[in-house]
């Protein structure tokens, strides 16, 4: 999910009306998010819920009444307690705490804060205050090692230091709005002393937006690599902005590929002619008469991506733009990088298109792109080195699949109506589940995840039949919270093993498009669904999708050869 740009005009009127709009649709279908602060909270609402309804759905969003951060943690029968969160969200203001008490007034409220989500098994989001607006000591104050501006900072990093290895929390730095936007246009003295709302509109749109950012980045809603479409670039100005585009990429770790036609090599050559160092900045190039829809999609089933892992940079109308496709369904979101390409590469950062999370107890990050700098700032890691592979191997997740027992058969009920992302949409009746339960030639298998940011819970449903030499899914859900990080290959592995040992060859999956399902759908039509099948001991099995009211079958995509030998290695074509 790309983050809104600070110079870019938004009707913030027109949001708020859209979410009083989608308000009048009917219940929320989204998580439960809990808003606690120091002051009055509520503007921030229909830009958090608007931000995250693309992704999971519009949040019923519970707000606590202002400054009872901890009362309402501390309290087992506040409206907070009993609201069932998944996610709370914690604003505490350094104003609204003692003088000289800082540096542990702040930590002191994050913690009952954690301990709170803790409790009530939600994930924490941290909002870091930004700085006092004004030092009564004035322009003096920045002198003082233990004035105000000193403190604030001290309190600021003790709780980042704090909470930053712990699970299911997440910090979202206030004071990179409040600088971005200037304090002019951040702060309402006025509002503050009539309604305790101490921000101007535009702070809690883009604050909104950095929390929702962070909760998606969490669900695996980021860009893995990035796709530059050569064609229309227009001059040498234009040649020079990509070139420092590819810097900050590389910089940045992100794996990057040059595409275009035939028409796209003249570009190509000022592009290297301009800098030599650009081929050695991409991952891949190819030029093909092909459209670059089609280019795109071959190159994600090459990398066993999805193609919404990579984003899509291209030159149009004099202005560089970025697309991205959402990791849950919805419409194509784009990034105006405006008609200036010296600034292409800090906008792109400030898009956030290519953020993640930090692994708790992961090394710290040395490589950092520079602003300025011709070179973005020198990696200590090669070019390319950022993989889907590596991200998910550092989150460390872990499965277990095993019968659902008593109480947790209710819990398949829900996950087989609550799931709408990633499933197959074909209904299955709680008969069907008790069926599948009682074993014979069906199996029901219900999977636990769990990763360095923390215990998901039940987050898979396997239910398998056997009919002739066909092991038939049944049904294939995954949580929202572990999709996108490797669990969908391990759930195939888990299939294709009960196939085997239901003396099968053949794996059928019946699915239904419901328009939100594109996230299971896309996965079992690419390579990494049917080659996962196989095991060190046995070819991948065969895999079979059908549509509901297709004429013919549909197989995962093979593996295809890479179109540029000279840079990519060949890998042995797959078939499923």
């Amino acid at each position: 999910m790309p983050l809104p740009l600070i110079d870019v005009p938004v009707d913030l009127r027109a949001l708020r009306a859209a979410h009083r709009a989608a308000e009048r649709t009917g219940p929320p279908g989204g998580p439960r998010v809990g808003i606690m602060a120091s002051y009055t909270a509520d503007p921030l609402v229909p830009y958090l819920a608007t931000a995250l309804a693309g992704a999971y759905g519009r949040p019923d969003v519970h707000v606590a009444p202002y400054n009872r951060i901890v009362q309402e943690c501390l309290d087992p029968e506040s409206g907070s307690a009993r609201a069932g969160l998944d996610v709370l969200v914690v604003a505490q203001r350094l104003e609204e705490l003692e003088d000289g008490a800082w540096a542990t007034g702040l930590p002191a409220v994050t913690e009952v804060a954690y301990r709170a989500a803790v409790r009530w098994g939600a994930t924490l989001v941290v909002v870091l205050p930004g700085l006092p607006a004004a030092d009564p000591l004035g322009v003096a104050g920045d002198c003082w090692s233990d004035g105000r501006t000193a403190a604030a900072s001290a309190a600021r990093e003790a709780v980042r230091a704090a909470l930053a290895d712990r699970p299911n929390v997440h910090l979202v730095d206030l004071e990179a709005v409040l600088r971005s936007l200037g304090a002019a246009g951040a702060h309402h003295p006025a509002l503050y002393q009539y309604a305790k709302v101490p921000y101007r509109e535009e702070v809690f749109h883009h604050l909104g937006a950095r929390i929702a950012h962070v909760l998606r980045l969490r669900a695996g809603d980021t860009c893995h690599a990035a796709a530059l479409d050569l064609r229309g670039l227009a001059d040498a100005e234009d040649v020079d902005g990509l070139g420092g585009v590819l810097h900050w990429l590389s910089a940045a770790g992100v794996p990057s590929y040059a595409l275009g036609g035939p028409d796209a090599v003249t570009a190509w050559r000022e592009l290297v002619a301009a800098d030599p160092t650009v081929p050695g900045l991409l991952a891949d190039w190819r030029f093909e008469d092909r459209g670059t829809d089609p280019q795109l999609r071959n190159l994600a089933a090459e990398l066993g991506l999805a193609a919404r892992d990579i984003a899509l940079l291209r030159r149009r109308e004099d202005r560089l733009t970025v697309t991205v496709r959402p990791a849950r369904g919805g419409p194509d979101e784009t990034v105006d990088l405006g008609t200036e390409p010296a600034a292409w590469p800090s906008l792109l950062a400030a898009a956030g298109v290519f953020d993640r999370l930090p692994v708790p107890g992961a090394p710290a990050r040395t490589a950092r792109p520079r602003e300025g700098s011709p070179d973005g700032g020198a990696p200590e890691q090669p070019a390319g080195a950022l993989s889907l592979a590596s991200f998910i191997a550092g989150l460390g997740v872990e499965t277990d699949f095993r019968p659902p027992r008593g109480a947790e058969l209710a819990k398949v009920n829900d996950m087989l109506v609550a799931s709408k992302e990633f499933t197959l949409g074909v209904p299955m009746t709680p008969a069907e589940v008790d069926a599948a339960a009682a074993g014979g030639d069906r199996v029901l298998r219900l999977g636990r995840v769990r990763d360095r940011l923390g215990d998901l819970g039940p987050s898979v449903v396997l239910a398998l039949a056997k009919d002739g030499s066909d092991c038939v899914v049944e049904a294939f859900v995954i949580s929202c919270p572990a999709m996108g990080k490797g669990v969908e290959v391990r759930a195939m592995r888990e299939i294709a093993a009960h196939a085997r040992a239901m003396g099968t060859d053949r794996i059928v999956l019946g699915y239904r498009d419901t328009g939100r399902n594109h996230a299971a759908v896309e996965f079992l039509r690419s390579p990494a669904a049917g080659s996962s099948t196989g095991s060190p001991d046995d070819a991948p099995l065969a895999v079979l999708l059908r549509a509901e009211g297709a004429t013919a079958p549909e197989a995962p995509a093979p593996f295809e050869t890479p179109r540029n030998p000279e840079t990519a290695e060949t890998e042995a074509e797959t078939t499923s």
